[in-house]
């Protein structure tokens, strides 16, 4: 798990751990603007639970869920994404932090042709290369962020400094507590303007 490059661990559990959080917060962040974004659409049923419901009860669950699938998503492509650029970083010179980018458009498009790959042999199905394109896109927004994170994160453990992953759930959980207030508060001001 600890894979040595150029002198620095790059799979390091700090790493691991901001680079699942760095998901995270985003996921919380966007759950809380689409929440904001339904207080202002009519509801159909008036009858359905209250949103404190699924505040309450349903949020604990499904982060739990999410840090699982977050861990995952971390292991299988930005951990790897983040190796490989540290690995060009060192090869063609410059920071492994700049190369990010367009190594996670290469780990996501050997995840997204694998995946295709495997319901054309196995399922006999081929998507439309649109939709390939479109998930590539979604793989690329979603890990380079994380990827930048855990190289930050990677550098500071080799410093002696600790981690980002604590910082960045604290924030980023401040930052989503934030957004969905603002997104309340949008959303209760559009209703009784519109009536």
């Amino acid at each position: 798990m600890n894979t040595k490059t150029a002198g620095r661990k790059v799979w390091t559990w700090s790493a691991i751990a901001t680079s699942t959080a760095a998901q995270l917060v985003g996921i919380w962040i966007v759950g809380a603007a689409l929440f904001g974004w339904g207080l202002t659409q009519s509801d159909p049923d008036p009858e359905a639970d209250s949103p404190a419901f699924f505040i309450v009860f349903g949020v604990p669950i499904l982060t739990a869920l999410l840090t699982v699938v977050c861990s995952v998503v971390t292991l299988a492509l930005v951990m790897p994404t983040v190796t490989l650029a540290h690995r060009v970083g060192r090869r063609w010179g410059g920071d492994a932090l700049w190369w990010i980018p367009g190594t996670s458009a290469v780990t996501s498009a050997a995840a997204v042709g694998a995946a295709g790959l495997g319901a054309a042999v196995f399922g006999g199905h081929v998507g439309a290369p649109v939709v390939y394109a479109w998930w590539w896109f979604a793989i690329t927004v979603l890990i380079a962020p994380a990827g930048m994170t855990a190289c930050l994160s990677s550098r500071r453990t080799a410093l002696g400094r600790p981690g980002l992953w604590r910082s960045l759930l604290l924030r980023g959980g401040a930052g989503a507590v934030a957004v969905a207030v603002v997104a309340t508060f949008a959303g209760i001001l559009w209703e009784t303007a519109t009536g």
